[in-house]
């Protein structure tokens, strides 16, 4: 397992771009009912919205915990583990209805509008798709099944990284 139970840091402890100089300094997230973003390196769990199309952070811990914080078209996360109910894709795959059944829980790094341009270069990117995998895989490589990431940055339907050498398969 990649978590460990470090406490989290925050914004004052580690600068974003100290620690991770990819992350930007402008932050994209939209707060939702008055919540705040998460601190840097919190654990959060963070799903795409089917209804808005951005990406949803849910707080796993904290007074929020199981509440969603707010949205961003970009998340940055790190430890990322990857997760997939396989009792609710089933029951996509029977009735042919989305729903929010596939996630990724890791440490936040922040949001933008997009990746960063390092990251966009290098265009490796990790999808879950029900009626293709039951698992995550590599978008170019459907047969792979993508367990782990090291750092990625959630936007558009994807999961991006930089580095294949950043991702741990089952």
């Amino acid at each position: 397992m990649l978590l460990d139970a470090t406490p989290p840091a925050t914004m004052t402890e580690l600068d974003a771009g100290a620690h991770c100089p990819e992350v930007p300094t402008q932050s994209a997230f939209v707060a939702l009912k008055g919540r705040e973003e998460p601190a840097i390196n919190e654990l959060v769990k963070v799903y795409r919205n089917l209804n808005n199309g951005l990406y949803s952070v849910q707080a796993t811990a904290g007074p929020n915990k199981g509440r969603v914080l707010g949205y961003a078209a970009s998340i940055g996360i790190s430890d990322v583990e990857l997760k997939v109910g396989e009792k609710a894709r089933q029951t996509v795959l029977k009735k042919g209805v989305r729903h929010v059944h596939a996630y990724c829980c890791g440490r936040y790094l922040g949001s933008a509008e997009k990746p960063p341009k390092m990251v966009i270069d290098a265009a490796i990117k990790v999808t879950y798709q029900p009626f293709v995998s039951p698992r995550f895989f590599l978008r170019d490589q459907p047969g792979s099944k993508v367990a782990t990431m090291a750092k990625a940055w959630a936007f558009g339907a994807d999961l991006w990284c930089e580095r294949l050498s950043e991702i741990g398969y089952d």
